[in-house]
């Protein structure tokens, strides 16, 4: 009986850490990069700030995440670990394509540079904590009205 019980428990955690969110943790160069035509590398660019967009959604707090928190809390650490990665790594290949948009003098870059600079940051907690601060203190002087507030609270916690 004990047997059955242990192989049940390991089962049930093998499950459970399989339950982790696993973002898409795109290569940051690929081969064939510099070969592509300037729409080609717009629509890489795309694809990368999408892959970010999605991983910094897996941080948010889901339902899943907090059923991850509630459950099996390992489970929401290696998501956000895996979200982590997936984040840095969609940047970086954003970084790249636009360096060889830049060589290939590409159009609408500086279009493509204010979207990718627009995009939500990850960000410490401490920071987080800061600007929500910073951002409760212009709500309640007044200078902010509350859709305001919540158009601006979800920017910075990247919603």
């Amino acid at each position: 009986m004990k047997k059955v019980i242990i192989i049940l428990i390991l089962g049930l955690n093998l499950i459970l850490l399989n339950y982790c969110a696993k973002p898409t943790v795109v290569n940051v160069t690929l081969p064939k990069d510099n070969k592509l035509d300037c729409e080609k590398l717009e629509d890489a660019l795309a694809d990368a700030q999408e892959f970010r967009k999605k991983a910094i959604e897996a941080t948010g707090s889901t339902l899943d995440n907090q059923l991850r928190g509630l459950f099996f809390w390992p489970a929401l650490m290696v998501t956000y670990s895996n979200a982590h990665e997936a984040i840095v790594a969609a940047g970086e290949r954003s970084v790249h394509l636009i360096n060889i948009m830049q060589k290939k003098n590409c159009k609408n870059l500086d279009e493509l540079l204010v979207e990718v600079h627009t995009t939500p940051r990850v960000q410490t907690l401490k920071d987080l904590n800061e600007a929500y601060k910073s951002l409760n203190e212009l709500y309640k002087s007044g200078a902010l009205t509350e859709s305001e507030f919540i158009t601006q609270k979800k920017k910075i916690l990247g919603q």
